[in-house]
């Protein structure tokens, strides 16, 4: 890929609406196997699977509490050496007015702490929360 239509796409990714789908989309020829893109296919494909220590359920918490959780937990599996986690978020239906919040608010967040912190992110497989959950490719930490 030149680099031109490297920026074309990322440029295209940062006009996109926040969302699972749009955050997801590998580049033109993102296939090496180390790149978020693969691992996140890899994942949805059930072909790699999340350790235990690296899940997190926000589910039934309040905006505040998940963003604060949520944002330390991805620093600390981080710092640990973590490629990718599962963060469950629900699909809402114990929600007032069963509206989905925290199904909505997470994709936000994460690309609030996109590339710092996230690189890519996607729905899960079904047998791991479908559209209640998704699976986060933490960024390599900088030596």
């Amino acid at each position: 890929m030149t680099e031109t239509e490297r920026r074309e796409f990322e440029a295209a990714l940062r006009d996109a609406p926040v969302d699972a789908a749009a955050a997801s989309r590998a580049p033109p020829g993102a296939k090496r196997s180390g790149s978020a893109f693969f691992l996140l296919r890899e994942l949805q494909k059930g072909r790699r699977q999340v350790a235990g220590d690296c899940e997190i359920s926000v589910r039934q918490r309040t905006q505040e509490e998940a963003k604060s959780l949520l944002e330390g937990f991805l620093h600390a599996r981080r710092a640990a050496g973590a490629r990718f986690v599962r963060v469950i978020h629900g699909k809402g239906y114990s929600s007032p007015g069963g509206k989905a919040v925290l199904a909505r608010r997470v994709p936000e967040w994460l690309a609030e702490w996109k590339p710092e912190l996230v690189t890519a992110w996607g729905e899960a497989r079904r047998e791991h929360g479908g559209s209640g959950a998704l699976y986060v490719i933490l960024a390599p930490t900088r030596p």
